[in-house]
């Protein structure tokens, strides 16, 4: 069984993480043996973040179509090709620069901070918006080669990639993470861990 299919056996919806109390969810340190990706996908849970994961295309249009369908979403901000070519597909109405009337937003990131469950943005994703200029609901397609230890090690592998043009940065949580609602940081995110695309 590859290591995808054990995270998404592990995280599936029957799971009974349900039943844990708040006191039980406590972030994932490096001293234990998880791999990077598990130790990202159980503390961005434990943060409130939804994880889903996409073997292929197909399973990347059908969890984004649930998501839409179950926040009832007809409109929301995208403007990378990629993505609206996915939303094109299930035919979302799309806008490509951020509106206060929209309160969704369908982006990519730039790394996954396995750390702390965090997701960091640049400016090319956020188009220089700051967090609190950001809708509450976001929706991030990633892939597994984004997967990085902490935020220094994310820095440092952005800073290496973009020498002629260095981004700035953010990072949002999910809404629980430390238990801190009111974060500027803390927003609602679906991420969507696309395997094959």
């Amino acid at each position: 069984m590859s290591m995808w299919k054990k995270i998404k056996k592990l995280f599936k919806p029957d799971s009974d993480s349900s039943e844990k109390d708040d006191s039980e969810l406590e972030f994932v340190t490096f001293q234990e043996k998880d791999p990077i990706d598990v130790t990202f996908t159980k503390n961005f849970i434990a943060g409130g973040g939804m994880f889903l994961y996409c073997e292929n295309e197909q399973e990347t249009l059908e969890n984004l179509k649930s998501i839409l369908d179950n926040e009832m979403v007809s409109d929301l901000v995208c403007f990378e090709e990629k993505l609206i070519n996915l939303l094109n597909r299930l035919g979302t109405k799309h806008h490509p620069d951020f509106k206060k009337d929209l309160d969704y937003a369908f982006i990519s990131c730039e790394y996954l901070v396995a750390f702390d469950g965090s997701i960091m943005l640049s400016s090319k994703q956020t188009k220089g918006r700051k967090q609190e200029d950001l809708p509450n609901n976001i929706i991030i397609y990633a892939r597994p080669n984004q997967f990085t230890v902490n935020i220094n090690e994310a820095l440092q592998k952005l800073n290496s990639r973009k020498r002629q043009s260095i981004h700035t940065t953010t990072s949002i949580r999910g809404r629980n993470i430390h238990n801190v609602d009111a974060s500027s940081a803390s927003k609602n995110i679906y991420l969507l861990l696309v395997e094959q695309y």
